[in-house]
């Protein structure tokens, strides 16, 4: 069994992106973010940001954001991310991994939360998002072992706090 790949996830919401079926916005202090919000068949809130070309049409970078507990009585927010393969090592899911976490770390303390926790959990031969995470998060790597597949992984976790945005 393979971990769930946000690749997939970013092609699912391109096709109901495409059939104009999905409710997206613009997120509040970037011009050029889109958001949709729904419920995984894990009965799970997911937050969903891409960036899109200039007509809405395709999705140039992909993240998905889900509560994953906490750490340390921390909420615990967990991405994963995607470009398509046609547009990828030209920097949009660093950019757009930055722009989401400026994003949860603004909204979790809007909610008067004082930290706030974001992690990525990525296959051992996924390279290229194990690169994004070490520039984006800047944390070390914990191996782990991933829950629903039994496949190792690499965990980056890094904590912000959300007074000033700022990783500790």
């Amino acid at each position: 069994m393979q971990m769930a790949d946000p690749h997939e996830g970013m092609i699912s919401f391109q096709k109901a992106l495409q059939a104009g079926i999905l409710d997206i916005g613009p997120v509040r202090n970037f011009h050029d973010l889109f958001s949709h919000i729904d419920e995984s068949t894990l009965g799970t809130i997911r937050l969903t940001y891409v960036r899109l070309t200039q007509d809405c049409q395709s999705v140039l970078a992909f993240v998905s954001c889900v509560m994953n507990g906490q750490i340390d009585g921390v909420l615990c927010v967990s991405v994963g991310y995607a470009v398509p393969k046609h547009l990828r090592n030209q920097g949009f899911a660093k950019q757009l991994l930055n722009d989401v976490i400026k994003d949860q770390v603004f909204q979790a303390g809007q909610m008067g939360n004082s930290y706030l926790f974001i992690e990525a959990a990525v296959d051992v031969a996924n390279i290229e998002s194990q690169r994004v995470a070490e520039a984006v998060l800047n944390s070390p790597r914990e191996s782990i072992t991933d829950a629903a597949s039994g496949r190792p992984a690499f965990r980056y976790t890094a904590k912000f706090d959300t007074s000033t945005g700022l990783k500790l």
